[in-house]
């Protein structure tokens, strides 16, 4: 006689398989779609069974996670915010709304074409290929994206509207007057007229088209200057002030950066540096956040005096900023071309018909190589090599004449600036988002709602660069009219860190954390004692664990049990390999409790549940939507555990009982909850749960039913009883002149009244 586990019990290798199941289902159906209200993405009436139309229909809400730059696989840190997000989303289909959720890749900039000049390896190669990885091993997590509105900013067809939009800033300027940008054509206008003075009080007639053109270019958006910027020699590349230390150094790479004086381009964040400030208030951000962009942006008044010989005449405010204009191009292959060509006098816009401007294959795209404390070497654009593609003969309305093309590229913040609108309607060729989807899904609610994306998500290292950044370009959209909402982000939530121990020998160089063994009070490798310490993840900590490995373990729902049952989600937490299994058993007993492990049968009985199993189900229920409701993931799982405990000890489990269990269950643990609803519902997965009503409470079965009564004798307490909450006062008296405990208080003595204040107090007085 053999023995081992039963055939039907919820293990790593059962768990994979309903998963593949579901994740196929899902993809089959098209679960995740979300209908926009119009456009290529809105609901098809050739398709009106699949609920669509009435979803189109239902409240919005759009939950973004702040996307990934595609240099590696993921290790289980990076999906913590994913995670939480997918069972936001999903907790919101089942309550009703309409849940847009997309995912993309950042896969411009420094980082891609860094790893890609360390492997040898063309940065499109390498950036395709582990955008694949990511995309596996997210699909492994069963995550509810819609896939059709996938982006990234490499795609031709989306950097091409990130080129449009820099026409957009570089053809616009700052009203004061109005507090706004506004078209440069309004500008020409102005100076033409009279309405505006030029700067040297002569006629806008009088001005050689030269000065004309040096005037405008003075006023725009975006502009060229020659500035004192931030070169680092070790990347081949100037860098923003963002992106460089309090000591001196690269942000990315730790390299030392030098000041020098360059031709550049510029947008005129400044500008904005009011309404950036002002507007904080209008978020529902986390305090340190909004602390983090005042004080980067950094406005300050002091008091100046102005003189006129002996007297002080007026005094007045200056104010003053810490935030300077943004360096905006890098000398670096991967990266947005600009749309911007040169004469002998200075820039020219492309116009829209000769976007986009494609970036230029080749194999010669590594910076070009510098000592890292090179101080006097100066930047070599690799785009400037390609002499074929930077002398270029186009007709821009003059005939045909010879240009010179802008071989720096944008840096890697441009995509991310605008991306969440691109989700919104990633099919349109015409414009980056049709103007009624922006309305529809970002809209502002009220004049004193900013509008955006309902819910954001993503580490606190994007404080200021990112957030202040996209906050900016969004802002000139608005005021060009492009979108209706004043901001990108209505609401933010910055996730944590997973972190791991990583070890060192007594060289200090680190050893593979798998490898370590824990004995006697210390940490050991291969016999040899190891230093431990907490940080971050990362290859080269050889700390690494992959979700990929937990899944072929254990599952991804217990993976992402597990990764929510951690703590809160704003807080760092340390990886425990042991702690996974605690999230694996809890799904095993709710598995048990529904399932004979012996045969695969479901064990559920029709027959109604006990009153205090009632109570119980329907306080979880009202407790877990709290805690979803507050992003407290953490304590809906700890909730559910103590429920399924509860179920467990039961003799027998009422469908009444299982039912709202498994949709409880269901956001985080879509792929059992799934296949637990099929058998529920006994159609063999022929349909989803994914947008079943989520369990309301019962609010019959939440009130205490019973209570404890303070029993007293002349206001001494003498004795608790627990009692029904609805029980009377007459019944309390008699209970209190009952009961031994106070008559031996009383003593003989006789009884002047009885206070009752039901069903929570007696006092008993004395005469």
């Amino acid at each position: 006689m053999t023995t081992g586990d039963p055939t039907c019990r919820y293990t790593g290798t059962l768990a994979g398989q309903i998963e593949a199941r579901w994740q196929a289902y899902w993809q089959r159906h098209q679960t995740f779609h979300t209908p926009n209200p119009t456009g290529s993405l809105a609901a098809s009436p050739d398709r009106a069974g699949d609920g669509a139309a009435a979803r189109a229909a239902a409240p919005k809400f759009y939950v973004l996670d702040m996307f990934p730059g595609p240099s590696g696989s993921l290790h289980v840190g990076h999906p913590l915010g994913y995670v939480a997000t997918d069972v936001y989303g999903r907790y919101l289909r089942m309550r009703g709304h309409n849940v847009l959720h997309a995912f993309g890749f950042d896969a411009f900039g420094l980082p891609a074409e860094q790893f890609a000049v360390r492997t040898g390896r063309h940065p499109r190669e390498t950036t395709e290929e582990n955008i694949a990885t990511i995309r596996h091993q997210l699909r492994r997590l069963g995550l509810a994206h819609d896939d059709r509105r996938g982006v990234s900013t490499t795609d031709v067809d989306f950097y091409r509207w990130t080129q449009w939009m820099f026409l957009q800033i570089f053809g616009a300027w700052y009203d004061e007057e109005r507090d706004s940008a506004r078209p440069i054509a309004d500008l020409l206008a102005a100076f033409e007229s009279g309405e505006r003075a030029t700067p040297d009080g002569r006629p806008w007639a009088a001005l050689t088209e030269l000065e004309r053109r040096g005037v405008v270019d003075a006023h725009r958006l975006a502009y060229l200057d020659e500035v004192e910027v931030n070169w680092c020699p070790g990347l081949g590349t100037v860098l923003a002030n963002e992106e460089v230390t309090a000591d001196g150094r690269s942000e990315r790479g730790n390299f030392p950066v030098f000041p020098r004086k360059l031709r550049q381009w510029m947008l005129r964040i400044t500008a904005y540096a009011d309404r950036l400030l002002a507007d904080l208030d209008l978020l529902d951000w986390p305090e340190p956040i909004k602390a983090q962009q005042r004080n980067w942006i950094g406005r300050s008044t002091r008091e100046e005096a102005s003189v006129d010989g002996d007297a002080a005449d007026e005094r007045g405010d200056q104010v003053a900023y810490r935030l300077r204009d943004w360096l905006f191009s890098r000398q670096r292959y991967w990266g947005e071309p600009f749309p911007i060509v040169y004469d002998e006098h200075g820039p020219i816009a492309l116009p829209e018909s000769m976007l986009p401007v494609v970036l230029p294959e080749t194999a010669d795209f590594a910076p070009t190589a510098y000592d890292a404390d090179d101080a006097d070497s100066r930047p070599v654009a690799p785009l400037a090599r390609l002499t074929d593609w930077v002398e270029v003969t186009l007709d821009l309305g003059d005939g045909p004449r010879a240009y010179r093309r802008e071989t720096n590229t944008m840096p890697q913040w441009a995509g991310s600036c605008w991306y969440e609108l691109r989700y919104l309607d990633p099919d349109n060729t015409t414009a980056f988002c049709d103007p009624e989807i922006e309305r529809a899904w970002m809209g502002p609610g009220s004049p004193t709602d900013p509008g955006g994306v309902d819910l954001y998500v993503g580490g606190v290292e994007h404080a200021v660069l990112h957030l202040l950044y996209a906050r900016f370009w969004h802002k000139v959209l608005h005021d060009l009219g492009h979108v209706s909402s004043r901001e990108p982000f209505r609401r933010l939530v910055n996730n944590g860190y997973i972190l791991a121990y990583a070890y060192t020998d007594e060289r200090g160089v680190y050893v593979p954390a798998s490898e370590v063994e824990h004995r006697d009070g210390g940490d050991f490798w291969h016999g040899e004692p190891v230093i431990r310490s907490l940080g971050k993840m990362g290859k080269s900590l050889h700390n690494m664990v992959t979700p990929d490995d937990m899944c072929a373990i254990y599952g991804a729902d217990t993976f992402r049990v597990y990764e929510m049952a951690m703590g809160p989600l704003e807080t760092s937490r340390p990886w425990d390999p042991d702690g996974i299994v605690g999230s694996h058993r809890f799904l095993q007993r709710v598995w048990r409790c529904l399932v004979d492990e012996r045969n695969g049968e479901l064990t559920v009985v029709d027959e109604p549940a006990k009153p205090a199993t009632r109570r119980i189900l329907h306080r979880t229920i009202a407790a877990v939507r709290h805690d979803l409701d507050e992003l407290a993931f953490h304590t809906a799982v700890a909730r559910l555990m103590e429920l399924s405990r509860h179920v467990a000890g039961l003799e027998r489990v009422p469908r009444e009982v299982a039912r709202p269990l498994v949709l409880l269950l269901a956001p985080f643990a879509p792929h059992v909850a799934e296949e637990l609803w099929s058998r529920l519902a006994g159609n063999d997965g022929a349909g989803s749960l994914a947008y079943e009503p989520y369990p309301d409470a019962d609010p019959a079965h939440l009130a205490e039913t019973t209570v404890t009564c303070v029993v007293q004798v002349a206001g001494r307490m003498r004795e608790r009883w627990d009692v029904p909450a609805d029980i009377d006062e007459d019944e309390l008296r008699r209970r209190a002149l009952a009961s031994a405990k106070v008559a031996s208080a009383l003593a003989g003595r006789a009884v002047a009244r009885v206070i009752v204040r039901a069903p929570g107090l007696v006092n008993v007085v004395p005469a």
